[in-house]
């Protein structure tokens, strides 16, 4: 597996656990921020990840 698929696995898998834990305790603060912050970070990399797949001169 390849960098980027291990990262990504990395990412979707903290993600899920995260908001695993948030349903769990769904009046939780932190379990909340943990959810956010992870979807975040997955979110970020999958920008990225697009942007690395365009050609240099279409990029916006």
């Amino acid at each position: 597996m390849d960098i980027n698929q291990q990262r990504l696995k990395s990412l979707i898998d903290q993600t899920d656990s995260a908001f695993e834990e948030y349903i769990q305790h769904p009046a939780s603060e932190g379990y909340a921020q943990a959810y956010e912050e992870a979807k975040t970070a997955l979110d970020h990399y999958m920008i990225e990840f697009r942007l690395s797949l365009q050609p240099k001169g279409k990029r916006v």
